[in-house]
């Protein structure tokens, strides 16, 4: 009996230990820092690197591979490329980089974005930035209802996910252009919308982070310029963006580049 007491015992300590541990695993995480993908550093698949349009740098996936210090077959899988399809590649695709070129970068002192966010705040879907503003916000426009946030911003800037969530759609959607649908099931089960993007860089079905880069923008669809369309929907419900954001004059911190991500 005492023996079995003593397992009994030592079983209700392990499971307080761990249930612990993922209490202040979740605290940590509840109002850590967000990294924010830049144009130095990128996310896809959970790997750091860049995506690079191999027609505009004019270069082989072998050579950029090769600067990256990765091998061509690692881009061929994260990017579920064939041979046949390198031929007619119209697309930026994903380089992971190699831990001896991330520690290059560390010693050059390049350094990642970061925010404070809570678990259950959105953060905006573009990187603060002196050449973008708020062009149209949600409501009544040319006597129809604007059902999101437009925020102006140069061509073929980075547009990051608001908050971790699943891709569920990501294509060609009327009005909207090139657009990008994430499900947040962590946050109440919104969804968030990101519109008139110039190229998308997921597909559904993706896990994304919050801060990891989705798309590039642009002014695809029914526009009038360059900007992000950004969405916050409950049900089909539109809802105000600014409600969930911080103000958007608030500047970001930076943090330098790690390797325990």
């Amino acid at each position: 009996m005492k023996r079995n007491r003593s397992y009994y015992i030592i079983l209700v300590l392990i499971l307080f230990v761990v249930t612990y541990s993922a209490y202040a695993a979740y605290q940590k995480q509840k109002n850590g820092p967000v990294f924010l993908d830049n144009h130095v550093f990128q996310r896809y698949n959970e790997q750091w690197g860049l995506w690079v349009d191999l027609n505009a740098e004019k270069k082989s996936l072998l050579e950029k591979a090769s600067e990256f210090g990765i091998l061509a077959q690692e881009v061929m899988e994260i990017n579920n490329l064939k041979e046949t399809d390198l031929a007619r590649l119209k697309r930026s695709i994903f380089f992971p980089y190699s831990a001896e070129y991330m520690r290059g970068l560390q010693e050059k002192e390049l350094f990642r974005e970061t925010v404070e966010s809570p678990i259950d705040q959105f953060i905006w879907p573009v990187l603060p930035n002196h050449k973008s503003r708020i062009s149209s916000r949600i409501g009544r426009r040319w006597n129809t209802w604007h059902t999101g946030l437009d925020i102006a911003i140069p061509k073929n800037s980075i547009v990051l996910a608001a908050a971790d969530g699943v891709v569920e759609e990501a294509g060609r959607s009327g009005d909207y252009g090139l657009a990008v649908k994430i499900y947040h099931h962590d946050m109440n089960h919104f969804h968030t919308v990101y519109g008139h993007n110039q190229e998308l860089l997921v597909k559904p079905g993706d896990v994304v982070r919050k801060g990891q880069i989705i798309a590039f923008s642009g002014n695809t669809g029914k526009s009038t310029g360059p900007h992000v369309h950004f969405e916050v929907r409950f049900h089909n419900v539109y809802l105000n963006p600014e409600n969930f954001l911080t103000p958007y004059e608030e500047g970001v911190a930076t943090s330098i580049v790690g390797f325990a991500d």
